[in-house]
């Protein structure tokens, strides 16, 4: 709420209008941790699958003789199942994360589509009517929140 009592829009928006786009900037932020959360879980687990594949391709499988099963060399070496079950714990956790995300964002888009709807009741004055846009302007650049329309 302190970032929006910013003195190029403070004149603009009354006390109701203040609390609703605070409440959209904190619903954007937490979208944008969630997403970028997922972004961190995914590299990570995509490095960790290459590691693997590398690890078993130079490592592993370059010294087993003909006559050794791999699939026996695979399983048997402790550093695969501590990946595997790496892998698998990423993947269940970004199934969880995306839920969140889904969450946040049905929940931004919510609050921005009901702050769009009621510009009438936001600004009830003539004068902050006229002068709106550069409210909207402001959160389109500083927080790359868009309340032009839906």
């Amino acid at each position: 709420m302190n970032a929006l009592n910013h003195w190029r829009i403070n004149p603009y928006i009354n006390q109701l209008t203040s609390i609703v786009l605070a409440e959209l900037v904190e619903k954007k932020e937490e979208k944008d941790r969630w997403k970028k959360a997922i972004n961190q879980w995914g590299l990570s687990m995509i490095f960790v699958l290459i590691a693997t594949f590398i690890y078993l391709y130079f490592f592993k499988l370059s010294d087993v003789s003909r006559f050794e099963n791999p699939l026996t060399v695979i399983f048997a070496d402790e550093m695969v199942w501590i990946c595997t079950v790496f892998i698998l714990f990423s993947s269940f956790h970004m199934i969880w994360m995306k839920k969140k995300y889904k969450k946040a964002d049905e929940e931004f888009e919510a609050i921005r589509s009901d702050f769009i709807e009621r510009n009438r009741e936001l600004w009830s004055d003539e004068e902050l009517w006229n002068q709106r846009h550069i409210v909207f302007e402001f959160m389109k650049k500083e927080y790359n929140i868009n309340i032009y329309h839906k």
